[in-house]
């Protein structure tokens, strides 16, 4: 796909990841060591009742289960930053993540070389509740234009 293909409006999801309490803490131990996410008895006296994932990690798997789709693989010139990232309810041991994706604008650039697409993603959980959203901006090579000799 390219620039083209993700036209405001345009929206699809993603599959799905479960989480283990090992995939939670490994990610803790060397990104986010906090101790609600490293240490489940502690953990079980915060506010949270237990341990919880990184909000960096439920962004990083949203991420991955785009990447997943295949969808950016080929067209993306990278992301200049996100906007408005909330993390919503705790991501728990266990819980299995996936995304809606949805195109809130896209604009050539200034320069006409790749286009501009901000996007909303919202990351679920296996109850459908959103724990999660954030607004990306993508930048995307157009659409090669093809020349034929004859």
């Amino acid at each position: 796909m390219y620039f083209e293909d993700f036209y405001e409006g345009y929206s699809f999801e993603t599959g799905k990841r479960r989480l283990s309490e090992k995939d939670l803490i490994s990610f803790a131990k060397e990104w986010d060591y906090q101790p609600f996410h490293l240490d489940t008895s502690m953990a079980k006296t915060t506010k949270f009742k237990g341990l919880i994932a990184s909000g960096w990690q439920t962004l990083l798997i949203a991420f991955t289960l785009i990447l997943d789709t295949e969808k950016i693989n080929k067209c993306s010139l990278g992301s200049p930053g996100l906007e408005d990232v909330k993390w919503l309810i705790p991501v728990r041991p266990n819980d299995t993540l996936s995304c809606k994706v949805h195109v809130i604008s896209a604009r050539l650039s200034k320069s006409g070389g790749y286009g501009i697409v901000k996007i909303l993603v919202k990351i679920f959980n296996q109850e459908r509740e959103l724990v999660a959203s954030m607004k990306a901006i993508w930048m995307l090579k157009v659409r090669p234009i093809e020349l034929t000799i004859k």
